[in-house]
């Protein structure tokens, strides 16, 4: 019975037996081998992404310049349509100019200037501004008209525009320059009052 517990211990012992020292450094090295492998796969990846950050922010910043380039270049030639179409009013005042002497009645230069206008009136309107029409005989409206004197006139009521003295003008509905105008005032203290009125009694 001794015998065959002995044998039992000396199995046990044999069992837990440690391995040989070339089997752990073998399984040693494929860990460490393995970890370098992650390690060098991790490196390679985060290279990858670097790259691409960098790139992305190079195109950033060539966009932002692109960007800032063009918008310089619309602000610069914004008015270049405008520009183009007001050559045809130089061109149209020139030439009643060169009319001008030749000589003549001056019908003719004042034909051409007319012309002109109609044709700088039309530049205008086909690039948003439009004339505010004529308010005489109305009341003053303060939103699109300044007054430019107050002159008294009974004919009429106080407030309402007695001449025009300048064109207002609308640029794309918004307005870009009042009329000026001659407003009516209201009575002055003591006007249309009869004679002697308000004269003490004696």
């Amino acid at each position: 019975m001794a015998d065959d517990k002995a044998d039992e211990k000396k199995d046990g012992e044999q069992a837990r037996a440690p391995e040989p020292p070339e089997v752990a450094s073998q399984d040693g090295e494929n860990r460490v081998a393995a970890l370098e492998q992650e390690l060098r796969s991790k490196s390679q990846e985060a290279a990858a992404s670097y790259d691409r950050y960098v790139r992305a922010v190079a195109d950033g910043e060539n966009l932002k310049k692109r960007l800032q380039r063009e918008k310089g270049e619309a602000i610069r030639f914004a008015n270049e349509n405008l520009l183009r179409d007001l050559l045809q009013v130089i061109d149209g005042l020139e030439l009643a100019l060169e009319h001008a002497a030749l000589g003549g009645n001056g019908k003719s230069v004042v034909e051409g200037v007319q012309l002109t206008l109609r044709l700088f009136r039309d530049v205008l309107e086909r690039h948003g501004v439009k004339e505010i029409g004529d308010p005489t005989g109305a009341a003053f409206d303060p939103a699109t008209q300044e007054a430019a004197e107050l002159r008294s006139s009974p004919a009429v009521p106080p407030n309402t525009v007695l001449r025009l003295q300048s064109k207002g003008y609308l640029y794309n509905q918004r307005l870009l320059r009042p009329a000026r105008v001659i407003v009516a005032a209201g009575p002055t203290s003591g006007e249309g009052e009869e004679p002697g009125e308000n004269e003490p009694a004696q």
